[in-house]
């Protein structure tokens, strides 16, 4: 039952964390180029990735939700070059929200 509700809802608790991105400017000359950021992720994102990859592993166990793993796995993919793109800060916040949000998820089932 957890892992149902877990493809159910983990795309809509992703989703709606990250709508930010980051961009440095670089200018040579009388030429501006745009160059995204490079940041590495913080403890808090990189355990909310655990926990919702351990969550995607045992929903590939489950009889069913075959068909809708690889769509939870992009989308994990995707949150990630979101994060990515963030700067230190808004990854805490985010990965925060994302972190209570699975595990409130894994208490409720």
């Amino acid at each position: 039952m957890l892992k149902k509700y877990f493809l159910l809802c983990f795309p809509i608790c992703t989703s709606a964390l990250f709508s930010t991105s980051v961009q440095a400017q670089v200018k040579t000359s009388s030429l501006t180029i745009e160059k995204p950021e490079v940041i590495k992720l913080i403890p808090q994102c990189e355990n909310m990735f655990n926990v919702a990859n351990t969550l995607i592993k045992d929903a590939e166990r489950q009889p069913g939700t075959h068909t809708q793993v690889k769509r939870l796995k992009n989308k994990l993919t995707e949150t990630q070059k979101q994060l990515l793109a963030m700067e230190e800060s808004l990854q805490q916040k985010s990965c925060e929200k994302g972190l209570n949000a699975l595990n409130t998820l894994k208490q409720k089932h």
